[in-house]
């Protein structure tokens, strides 16, 4: 049997060597007050992950203006975060921060033969 973790770690040292900082930011919901029907208030918010990936231009010949469009830029996102937990699975309703510019996901696929990712292949597209 393949030890997939230590792939993983490998995908992640092969990112950090040629990419760069790249922060998932996931919208959390607040907590449920029972007592009144509603949001617990201070809680929910944002939560950050900070993980390493490279991003890439789409071939021209990919771009059919409809599922892939003009300005979209592919992510491959390392498995583990900076700190070497592993990343949350990205999906369309979280923000990618990569500098200063917001993007936000059109779609995610996961490269994951078992119960661990090897590599996240997103794509972007400019906020």
């Amino acid at each position: 049997m393949t030890d997939y973790t230590k792939a993983a770690a490998r995908a992640d040292a092969s990112l950090r060597r040629k990419g760069g900082l790249v922060t998932l930011r996931r919208e959390t919901q607040p907590d449920y007050d029972p007592g009144t029907g509603g949001p617990v208030p201070g809680t929910g918010g944002q939560a950050d992950y900070i993980g390493t990936g490279v991003k890439l231009n789409y071939n021209q010949d990919d771009i059919d203006g409809t599922l892939i469009k003009q300005g979209d830029q592919q992510l491959l996102l390392s498995p583990l975060q900076r700190d070497g937990t592993k990343m949350p699975t990205p999906s369309t309703s979280d923000t990618v921060l990569i500098g200063a510019k917001a993007y936000t996901i059109a779609d995610v696929i996961n490269l994951e033969p078992t119960d661990v990712a090897l590599l996240y292949t997103l794509q972007l597209r400019g906020v």
